[in-house]
């Protein structure tokens, strides 16, 4: 189905995690997760989410002085599940749940495997840092330090209002200076110290410190949504030879998902154009996947013609028998993403880039310019 405007102002994504030096707070998904087999406690992001992320982050790998026969392992162990976790980003895990466990189950055991005991147990420590309190009212941690019910009660309720003011505070200062945000965020965190410690005894506290080892430094991590998947490239291109992802690393690749007949994905045509001609010779890819829905949209022809109408430069894909769009786990019309220089999705955002006033098309330029920077 097409995007509505109501979907269109309320599912705009721009990258799976932000991470600051003292908080991990996801921006997808945005259901409860999984826990445990316990799939009524809500915990954002996902766990299976947190330990896929720490996992294939290099400041971490650095943290357990992993050898570089261990990382790659970990990265192989993380390629067997990459893809399914990132079909499911956008899924509420009441749907999912299952899936989440097994995944997260497989991960883990391949993680344990590849890890000395030592090194398992920081990695464990790191990811309990990055669930933060939020970690409290879930059975894991709760079973662990005795909770009573009553605590529980209150642990909900404090994180619910955590929560609320983050979002009022975040809205307040849009567009406010970095470091005037991170004021307003480091005394969000002080409040929520004080607001979850002064529901744990002295020894729940003890014990929950002890848990957590020495502070981790969340600023070095690199975002990071997945590795992109492989282009299925059975269908037609126009503009280009067949072309895969592969073959482009070292580049800044744009991934556009759209229909000719989607007046959404009209609207944010001339960004991407523009892109492929500011951008192009600094090493920038734009590619147009074209996910048809209508009858119309089903012939190659009508896209060939609208293509050269529209005069679109950059390759397109024609994705007719929507495999592209199963694979990246698409639902809606437009999707555009940002594909770094070693073949990471880093970025992502649904709908239109510029709708209701939204600075996505500034956004996304300022990311490839700062993608075009890394080495």
């Amino acid at each position: 189905m097409r995007l509505s405007a109501t979907t269109l102002a309320a599912l705009i994504g721009l990258s799976l995690f932000r991470l600051t030096s003292a908080e991990f707070v996801a921006a997808a998904p945005t259901e409860p997760t999984a826990q445990a087999s316990d799939h009524s406690q809500a915990e954002i992001p996902a766990v299976p989410y947190v330990t896929l992320a720490l996992a294939r982050d290099a400041s971490v790998h650095t943290e357990l002085d992993l050898k570089p026969s261990q990382i790659e392992k970990v990265q192989a162990a993380i390629a067997q599940v990459d893809e399914s976790f990132w079909r499911l980003r956008d899924v509420p895990v009441n749907r999912c749940a299952d899936q989440l466990d097994a995944l997260h189950s497989q991960l883990t055991a391949e993680l344990k495997l590849e890890m000395t005991p030592p090194q398992f147990s920081r990695f464990a420590e790191i990811v309990l840092q990055a669930r933060s309190w939020k970690a409290l009212a879930s059975p894991d941690i709760s079973q662990q330090l005795k909770l009573t019910p009553g605590q529980l009660v209150k642990l909900r309720k404090a994180l619910n209002d955590a929560v609320k003011e983050r979002e009022t505070m975040e809205t307040q200062n849009s567009g406010k200076p970095a470091s005037v945000q991170e004021k307003s965020r480091s005394k969000l965190r002080d409040t929520d110290t004080r607001r979850f410690t002064e529901i744990l005894t002295p020894e729940q506290r003890i014990a929950y410190r002890s848990q957590l080892g020495e502070a981790f430094d969340f600023s070095r991590m690199i975002q990071v949504g997945c590795v992109a998947p492989t282009l299925r490239t059975g269908a037609a291109w126009i503009n280009t030879a067949p072309i895969r992802l592969e073959d482009l690393k070292g580049k800044v690749v744009v991934v556009h998902f759209w229909a000719f007949g989607c007046i959404n994905c009209i609207r944010n045509l001339p960004h991407y154009q523009s892109w492929h001609e500011q951008f192009g010779k600094q090493g920038v890819v734009v590619l147009g996947v074209h996910t048809p829905e209508t009858e119309r949209e089903r012939q190659l022809d009508n896209l060939q013609r609208n293509v050269v109408e529209r005069n679109i430069a950059y390759p397109v894909l024609f994705d007719a028998a929507s495999e592209n769009w199963k694979a990246w786990g698409n639902d809606m019309w437009p999707s555009v993403y940002l594909v770094d220089k070693q073949g990471r999705v880093r970025n992502w955002w649904y709908g239109e880039l510029n709708w209701n006033g939204a600075k996505g098309e500034e956004f996304f330029r300022k990311r490839i310019e700062e993608l075009l920077a890394e080495k």
